[in-house]
């Protein structure tokens, strides 16, 4: 059978479209939609990964996290940490054991509207 489904783009609901799309432009990410035909919705790029912001009424900071983790994967964790201190995102870093054999390391953080952002990768 073939290949159906190629990417997903999930849409992510915001109360402050634009705090969330500096967030992403200062880790290296650029607006790939923006016009008048969704003026409260835009879309960020980043190589393969593409995604949507879109401004919903109502919406709340406190429980974004309760329906989503956004989890990145990165090549080089190292140069994650770089681009996310050069752009002034505070994040933790922790070292995950699931067994006595494996053994990886992940950064979290926190988007302007209270995403868990998990970012995973070697280095």
């Amino acid at each position: 059978m073939a290949v159906l489904f190629r990417r997903i783009i999930p849409i992510l609901f915001v109360s402050d479209l634009e705090a969330e799309r500096d967030f992403y432009l200062r880790l290296g990410f650029r607006v790939t939609y923006e016009g008048p035909e969704y003026p409260n919705f835009l879309a960020l790029g980043h190589g393969p990964i593409e995604f949507g912001i879109e401004w919903r009424p109502g919406f709340s900071a406190a429980g974004p996290d309760q329906v989503l983790t956004w989890q990145l994967g990165v090549d080089d964790l190292d140069e994650a940490k770089k681009v996310f201190d050069n752009a002034g995102v505070p994040y933790e870093e922790e070292l995950m054991t699931p067994s006595r054999d494996w053994q990886y390391r992940v950064m979290h953080a926190r988007t302007p509207n209270g995403y868990h952002l998990l970012i995973e990768g070697g280095g």
